[in-house]
């Protein structure tokens, strides 16, 4: 279960997996904990960084805006993230898996506790929505990638919601065939792995 302090801003689980994936840290006093946090925090928007902080076995990431365009910008409600994951590509994402940035948040709760999150959702590929949607998960899943900061604890962690492969709604046959092998190959499984390296990274002094 999320702590306290995030458990407002994740998705309610309904259906399919459910996955955390968490890392803490202890600062010394509040005023380091606030540097760790906001440290923690630009780390998170550089998404273009994911892969290379991840290790070689990770997934590499990129963001795109709303034209299609590779963009080098911190991450931002709106933006794509263009997703190559070991293994077949889909046709629908033109050789990629494709999640949304469908909402980004800064939340002070009070002096001492506070939250930001990024929570992206499977999509379809920009310029060609009609394709369905271009993820080994269906649209219902969400990550939501949250750092929390809880007096002197400083917490990142990455919230996998209602994952479900994505295969009964998919028209095209070769992305049915394709995300149901990503989805039995352990997919949801390597992922957590990959957010594990992800977390211990965002808190790496």
């Amino acid at each position: 279960m999320p702590d306290a302090i995030s458990a407002p801003f994740i998705p309610v689980q309904y259906t399919g997996e459910e996955t955390e994936t968490s890392e803490e840290m202890q600062a010394p006093n509040e005023q380091a904990a606030k540097t760790l946090f906001q440290s923690a925090v630009r780390r998170l928007q550089q998404v273009n960084n994911w892969g290379e902080i991840c290790g070689t076995l990770s997934s590499s990431f990129q963001l795109v805006d709303k034209t299609g365009e590779e963009t080098d910008e911190a991450a931002n409600a709106g933006l794509y993230i263009r997703i190559d994951i070991p293994g077949p590509a889909t046709r629908a994402g033109k050789g990629y898996d494709w999640v949304v940035i469908e909402q980004m948040e800064h939340v002070v709760l009070n002096d001492h506790q506070e939250v930001f999150f990024i929570r992206a959702r499977p999509t379809g590929h920009p310029s060609q929505k009609n394709a369905g949607t271009a993820h080994f998960l269906k649209e219902e899943a969400t990550s939501s990638f949250v750092v929390s900061r809880d007096y002197k604890t400083v917490t990142a962690t990455v919230f996998g919601r209602n994952e479900v492969p994505n295969a009964a709604e998919v028209e095209d046959i070769a992305d049915k065939v394709r995300n149901v092998v990503v989805g039995l190959t352990g997919a949801i499984g390597v992922s957590k792995l990959q957010w594990k390296a992800l977390v211990k990274a965002l808190l790496a002094e």
